[in-house]
């Protein structure tokens, strides 16, 4: 199926575009994915930072999903300029995990705030609260600080501990129905921990537990972890 793009003339709502640019908001990056440490802005602060310069400026946001070859969602995203109807849209073409409702559904709020985001050139902000304009620091990198000799005794101790009562992590995310992202999980915990999968330590190996089991109450925790994984090969 093909898709129109834009109107044939957008002199009126590239003007209105203009002056929405000039009022966008920041969209603070506020929300962390647990699995590769990183803060990302969601899809409500994305809105946040757009959704008050688009109705100033008579503009109407539209998202909706159609169809496409392959296990993909198709997402449109549009704008149409209310008093000349000029409107402009893009197809973004979103590869599922899964064939369900809770992937398609993934997917699409997934790709909603990185479309919008492009379409509109929003760049997402570090949420500081406010440190910074108070003279506060904060660390420039979320990498892990340090071990005091104290702490390495505890984890060498923990280390050591046995690990036969352990339920393997490989059957946790497999009762998540992700079992097909088992090669992609053990790569991802070879690269946080530098080891294999099964010479993880007593702390290391509870800290993966208690996020697979918060996937299974957190769609949102399940999605950013299907999303983490599918970046490793």
């Amino acid at each position: 199926m093909d898709y129109a793009f834009c109107s044939t003339e957008i002199t009126e709502l590239s003007k209105a575009m203009i002056e929405v640019q000039k009022n966008l908001l920041p969209a603070f990056k506020d929300a962390e994915n647990p699995f590769v440490h990183t803060r990302y802005a969601t899809l409500n602060s994305v809105m946040d930072a757009c959704r008050d310069a688009l109705l100033q400026q008579g503009i109407l946001l539209t998202q909706y999903p159609v169809p496409v070859d392959g296990d993909c969602l198709g997402l449109v995203t549009k704008f149409v300029h209310a008093e000349s109807g000029q409107y402009q849209a893009s197809l973004a073409v979103i590869p599922l995990a899964k064939r369900d409702p809770q992937a398609m559904g993934s997917a699409f709020t997934y790709g909603r705030r990185y479309a919008l985001s492009a379409m509109l050139g929003i760049v997402p902000e570090v949420d500081d609260d406010a440190n910074a304009a108070c003279g506060y620091s904060q660390p420039a990198s979320r990498q892990r600080q340090p071990r005091t000799p104290a702490a390495q005794k505890q984890v060498s101790a923990a280390a050591k501990s046995p690990s036969s009562r352990r339920t393997p992590l490989s059957t946790l995310l497999a009762d998540l129905g992700l079992s097909e992202l088992t090669t992609q999980y053990g790569a991802y915990l070879r690269t946080q921990y530098n080891c294999s999968p099964d010479k993880l330590n007593t702390a290391q190996y509870q800290e993966q537990k208690v996020l697979l089991e918060r996937c299974k109450h957190e769609p949102l925790a399940k999605r950013d972890l299907m999303r983490a994984l599918h970046e490793y090969k």
